[in-house]
């Protein structure tokens, strides 16, 4: 299925702007490093400002009915980074209310601008799958240039290790890239291996497999003729 941003929208609230399409929160002008779930909590809050959002509407935002994860402990954190980078407090909030039982308010003003067309985002298609109990792969298709596509990869990435997963392999058969796509490519690689795991980089053909082994990439992304290659000998070995 397509990976999309389900919204295209900033928003301000006090010294604070949110830009749901590059994903970025920005204090004064500064920008404020927030993981991907606690901002999309803050997106949806935003989207419904002033209004009830459950915590059974997060769930089915941030985990999918077929993820297995401990939700309540999970939404907990999450919360906790986003009210630690707004510097809120659950006991005398100024912008995120909790609600007991039922969900949270976002109580702060909040001008909203920038609305864009939907048919303006370029569309990067996604299929993610279990090739090994420890290994994931995702097939990438479409443009990973500069633009949302970076920023869905980046997103993809810190997903897959906050879900545990330390063993990847990006198929990269139906992709084209540019400096842009090979720089998040290679951040990506540098997150995984912080968390202390291994991406791969599986199918790369044509240009782009020119253009891999010109930028020197193969030095710091082990690259694969395909799939199978990749997943040969990295399941079942210590990440």
């Amino acid at each position: 299925m397509p990976l999309q941003l389900r919204n295209l929208r900033k928003y301000r609230f006090g010294p604070f702007e949110v830009c749901s399409e590059t994903g970025e929160l920005q204090k004064n002008g500064r920008r404020i490093h927030l993981q991907n779930k606690p901002f999309q909590i803050l997106v949806a809050l935003l989207e419904q400002w002033g209004e009830l959002v459950t915590r059974e509407c997060l769930r089915q935002r941030l985990w999918p009915a077929n993820t297995f994860v401990d939700f309540d402990n999970g939404l907990n954190t999450a919360l906790c980074k986003l009210r630690e980078a707004l510097g809120d407090t659950a006991e005398k909030p100024r912008y995120i209310e909790t609600l007991e039982r039922r969900g949270y308010r976002f109580i702060a003003t909040v001008e909203e601008f920038g609305t864009k067309k939907a048919s303006s985002l370029r569309e990067l298609e996604v299929h993610k799958k279990r090739m090994e109990p420890d290994v994931f792969l995702v097939e990438i298709m479409g443009k990973v240039v500069y633009g949302p596509e970076c920023q869905q990869i980046e997103w993809l990435t810190a997903e897959l290790l906050e879900e545990g997963e330390r063993k990847i392999i990006f198929d990269i058969s139906r992709v084209h890239l540019d400096s842009s796509g090979i720089g998040i490519v290679v951040m990506c690689s540098s997150k995984v291996k912080e968390a202390g795991g291994e991406l791969r980089l599986a199918g790369a053909e044509g240009h782009v497999k020119a253009i891999l082994e010109m930028t020197g990439v193969g030095k710091i992304v082990a690259l694969y003729p395909n799939r199978a290659a990749a997943l040969e000998g990295f399941a079942g070995r210590a990440a």
